[in-house]
């Protein structure tokens, strides 16, 4: 039923009958009434329009979110397992070069245990090469030659010194 209907109608009249002015402004009051109520509902619906779509605008953006949230789970997660897999290859790597590094100094202490043990035999030789040519030395110095030497140094002087007087004694 519409307004027009609600407030034009029209009432036969009878005896003894109600007022007809009356009725007819208390209907007006009801439709009044009632314009309002629609007029409210209308808002209230357009009201819980406006909230559902929020709501959907809300939970497209929950939805965005919680993929964006997956979407850095899974790329902190790649990243975790790329660096993992980057430190594996760095262990790796530092593990090949300390086998490296312990393979060159075990060659290089064989090498200079076995020079060490080279010197010592040279030095050993060289000691008892040494030894000898001191023991030649000190047998020399003890040799009666050195007395030999030694006196006929002083005999050649004394025979030197008798020639220069003999000259002199010409001479003069």
């Amino acid at each position: 039923m519409e307004a027009s209907e609600r407030t034009g109608k029209k009432f036969s009249t009878v005896y003894r009958g109600l007022d007809e002015k009356e009725v007819r402004d208390h209907l007006r009051k009801i439709q009044a009434e009632i314009d309002e109520r629609d007029k409210r509902i209308a808002q209230l619906e357009e009201m819980l329009d406006e909230r559902e779509e929020n709501i959907s605008s809300f939970r497209s953006v929950e939805t965005s979110i919680n993929e964006a949230i997956l979407t850095a789970q899974r790329a902190g997660d790649d990243m975790k397992e790329a660096a993992r897999e980057r430190a594996n290859e760095i262990i790796a790597a530092a593990e090949s070069e300390r086998e490296r590094i312990m393979d060159e100094a075990m060659s290089r202490a064989r090498h200079i245990g076995s020079q060490t043990e080279d010197m010592k035999r040279q030095s050993k030789v060289f000691r008892a090469r040494f030894k000898m040519l001191v023991q030649a030395q000190l047998d020399l110095l003890e040799s009666d030659d050195w007395d030999y030497l030694l006196d006929y140094d002083l005999d050649n002087e004394d025979r030197a010194r008798d020639i220069v007087g003999d000259e002199e004694n010409n001479d003069g």
